[in-house]
């Protein structure tokens, strides 16, 4: 099985719904936490890993407004996520680009992530072409994936969407456009 995960997507979709719905704060900067909640989707009786892509962004590193963003804790922290989460076994990390869009009407900057949907995307196509696994399971409930699951499934391969339900429901299309729905309620994992 190989499994992608669309970190950005899992980090505000899912643990920061699961603070506000739930009051069930779990640190997703835990690479423990990241990595139990990615293997809480894998029914370990009959898959076995292929590998596990995480797609995600290093911190805008920068200069705008007179801030050096490269001098943060939150890109130093970042870097450190990432260093460490790229080393543990069978994880491959894939890092889009953040881009600066300016300031919002409370002057906070407005970052946004380029590239990782395409990267993902881009993935599956080359796992699916080469049948490098027989199932992937994607976590994000971005309907961008849609046509990178529709070409795993013509290539052949289980599409299997991995969801808590409790915290965010996957939406009627990624249903469509999969073989299975892997629901657990974030309330088990954590």
């Amino acid at each position: 099985m190989a499994i992608f995960v669309d970190w950005d997507n899992i980090r505000k979709g899912v643990f920061g719904a699961a603070s506000k719905i739930l009051s069930k704060k779990v640190s997703f900067n835990d690479i423990d936490n990241v990595l139990k909640f990615i293997t809480a989707f894998i029914d370990h009786s009959d898959e076995e890993i292929y590998r596990i892509f995480v797609y995600l962004c290093e911190a805008y590193s920068g200069t705008e407004n007179g801030v050096d963003y490269k001098q943060t804790p939150v890109y130093k922290y970042s870097r450190n996520f990432i260093d460490t989460l790229q080393i543990r076994d069978n994880i491959a990390v894939r890092k889009g680009n953040i881009a600066y869009r300016g300031l919002d009407i409370n002057k906070e900057p407005i970052f946004e992530q380029k590239q990782v949907d395409m990267l993902l995307g881009l993935d599956i196509a080359h796992v699916s072409y080469n049948h490098l696994a027989d199932r992937v399971l994607i976590l994000s409930c971005d309907l961008d994936m849609i046509p990178a699951m529709k070409v795993a499934r013509t290539n052949g391969l289980q599409v299997v969407c991995g969801c808590c339900p409790d915290v965010q429901p996957i939406s009627s299309q990624l249903k469509k456009h999969s073989d299975f729905i892997r629901g657990i309620n974030f309330s088990e994992i954590f």
